[in-house]
């Protein structure tokens, strides 16, 4: 593993630790960003293909990052983003998409819960704070490659 893969996966880390904590201590109840969704984007737009889907395996939950990293890759040409707005208008789809796919994907899987429950105020509100923090999450992420990219000798795709 090179230095990129193991800061990427530290960024990984740090985004779970801040999606889970910063809710609980704001006392959010219906909304959180999704941090990791925005560091999957980030890899889908700026990866090579095996290197990304491998980062994204690793990083975020396995059936949904590498699904959303597939299509996001695919799509790539059309929605290419480096942050600011663009990366912002990105992540609010993804994760309206992302979070209902994850709620079919639970009904089928727990078949015995309260069956499958699309509430639309959290879910807006959730792809909201992930269309305000993705721009940040860019930002981080294009400076790592920045500084690390160059030295290795590493080519992704621009």
């Amino acid at each position: 593993m090179n230095l990129r893969n193991a800061l990427v996966l530290g960024v990984c880390l740090l985004a779970s630790i801040l999606e889970s904590t910063v809710p609980f201590l704001l006392h959010l109840k219906a909304a959180r960003a999704d941090l990791l969704l925005s560091v999957v984007l980030y890899l889908a737009l700026n990866d090579e293909v095996v290197q990304g889907a491998a980062l994204s395996l690793a990083a975020a939950y396995p059936v949904l990052a590498v699904l959303t990293f597939v299509v996001v890759r695919l799509a790539g040409s059309a929605i290419k983003t480096h942050g600011g707005p663009q990366s912002a208008a990105v992540a609010f789809a993804a994760s309206l998409i992302h979070s209902s796919l994850a709620a079919v994907l639970f009904y089928f899987v727990a078949p015995g819960s309260e069956g499958l429950v699309l509430q639309f105020v959290p879910l807006f509100w959730s792809a909201l704070a992930t269309a305000i923090a993705a721009p940040a999450v860019f930002s981080v992420l294009r400076r790592l490659d920045a500084k690390l990219v160059p030295a290795e000798g590493t080519t992704l795709v621009h």
